[in-house]
């Protein structure tokens, strides 16, 4: 379990999540199976050579003592830990307390110290908000976060907004061509336009919530915690929203998976929407039949049925699914770029997928274009989290990694400025450049980000080591590092900034 979540999360898994059974489905299914090698069938070599020294150990007298085995590893175990504290300089506090993530601390440490951190974590810290820490949560705001009320980047307010959340979408595809023929020809019709802001560079800052941490994120403007899932752990919140900003913004949003993925059924509540549609509002629409169970195709279609019932201004805000690994063939329609020699295999079925997602977002664009509707709404497309990087696909170590391997896309169109800002940015300043374009700048909460429209953003913080991506000079670096033990406490507080006092 924990091999296949390291695989796809660079993590291992908190030791309270492995008791989640809600979430079992077939999409997580396939998503396991689709992460195994037959390699894999060496990790459990070391399992039965010791259940096979344990049972067949004996004394010299000829008495089993079976256990002798066990205590020998356990013993080993526990002195990997011990012999880099004993022969180190590090002091007890940083060396056994000091959460330098789950698989940092396990490779620091070792099995047994990481146990009995993990039973420490979960049993002794306390998630009690001080007095103090409220007042330093105060003072940051106060003097740290942006307090701006004008709207100068929205020269039209009450405008439409339709957020798409796209899964697992790098920037690096935008552009590309495979044997002469465009990968998203509607995305690269976008980027190219006018009225569009486009921020290629964004920063990934998902940790052990990752799909669920990018809703977090863009819906809140505040970070998700490091060590734990914000939607499953912390998800009725009380928390600041874009759907709250929005004022008498008719608010709706729509998943194409059930609603215990990601907790969704709760967060759409905790984020402002006043409606959630599932995967079963979909099935029961026939979406799903119309298009032989391609879920961003459903999903897009359901989206054009609904829009002409929502009451205007709308906010609806759309999560996808298709470009969701394992990439299976029966989900997606075949494109020529499965037939493709120049690609590996897992490029083929990422790059699929991707000119898939990048035909329905264009259709549902079109739908909105025949109601009359294109002139007054903006769509923002962005994406949770990374998925194939570029410098592994042409064979680049990931230790020279630019930007451009990693980057996913901010695309936001129908707005009053046209840009492309090439410097790195974080998620977490999608959330105010939002409020930017929107007019919704009277709203209380600006977000631990900054707008990219109002600030020399070039950085973010990466939550696994926190080390700075972009340029670590800054003058916003400080704020940068900050915000996300203030996002911690207000995330633990839950009721610090459901008001404007």
């Amino acid at each position: 379990m924990q091999m296949c979540y390291c695989r796809a999360y660079d993590d291992l898994m908190p030791w309270r999540s492995m008791a989640m059974t809600d979430n079992l489905n077939s999409t997580l299914a396939a998503s396991t199976v689709g992460l195994l090698r037959w390699q894999d069938l060496l990790v459990v070599v070391p399992f039965f050579l010791l259940v096979a020294l344990c049972l067949f150990s004996k004394r010299a007298e000829g008495e089993e003592r079976r256990l002798k085995p066990l205590l020998y590893t356990l013993l080993a175990c526990l002195l990997t830990g011990a012999w880099g504290y004993l022969f180190g300089n590090e002091t007890f506090e940083n060396r056994f307390l000091h959460n330098f993530s789950n698989k940092g601390y396990y490779a620091h440490n070792g099995l047994i110290p990481y146990l009995a951190f993990s039973t420490y974590e979960e049993l002794w810290v306390s998630h009690t908000v001080t007095d103090e820490e409220r007042a330093m949560v105060q003072r940051f705001i106060a003097e740290d976060c942006p307090h701006y009320t004008d709207n100068a980047f929205c020269k039209i307010k009450d405008r439409n907004l339709v957020l798409i959340i796209v899964e697992s979408l790098h920037s690096w595809p935008i552009g590309m061509e495979v044997d002469g023929r465009e990968v998203t020809p509607v995305l690269n019709r976008l980027v190219k336009g006018d009225s569009v802001i486009y921020a290629p560079h964004v920063m990934f800052q998902t940790s052990h919530g990752h799909s669920s941490d990018a809703h977090f994120i863009y819906n809140t403007g505040l970070l998700p915690l490091r060590d734990g899932a914000v939607a499953v752990n912390w998800g009725n919140g009380p928390y600041p929203s874009i759907a709250e900003a929005l004022d008498g913004y008719d608010c709706r949003e729509i998943i194409c998976t059930p609603g215990v993925n990601w907790n969704q059924s709760v967060t759409a509540r905790t984020y402002g929407f006043d409606s959630l549609y599932t995967r079963e509002h979909l099935m029961a629409d026939g979406a799903f039949q119309r298009h032989n169970g391609i879920d961003d195709a459903a999903l897009t279609d359901f989206a054009a049925r609904l829009i002409p019932q929502m009451r205007q201004p709308f906010f609806l805000e759309m999560v996808t699914m298709t470009m969701h690994t394992p990439y299976p063939r029966d989900k997606v329609r075949h494109s020529w770029i499965l037939d493709s020699d120049t690609l590996n295999a897992e490029a083929r079925g990422y790059l699929n997928c991707v000119n898939l997602t990048d035909s329905c977002i264009g259709a549902l664009m079109d739908d909105v274009r025949k109601m009359g509707m294109a002139n007054n709404t903006v769509f923002a497309i962005v994406s949770d989290h990374t998925q194939v990087y570029l410098n592994r696909i042409e064979g680049r170590h990931d230790s020279i990694a630019e930007p451009r391997d990693w980057g996913i896309p901010l695309i936001i169109t129908g707005v009053d400025t046209t840009m492309c800002y090439e410097s790195v940015i974080g998620q977490v300043d999608v959330y105010p450049t939002l409020l930017d374009v929107m007019g919704a700048n009277d709203y209380y909460w600006k977000g631990l980000g900054h707008s990219f429209l109002r600030y020399p953003v070039v950085g973010a913080i990466y939550p696994r080591n926190m080390s700075v991506i972009g340029d670590s000079t800054s003058t916003l670096t400080p704020h940068l590092r900050r915000a996300w033990d203030i996002s911690r406490i207000i995330i633990f507080d839950g009721k610090q900034l459901t008001t404007k006092d």
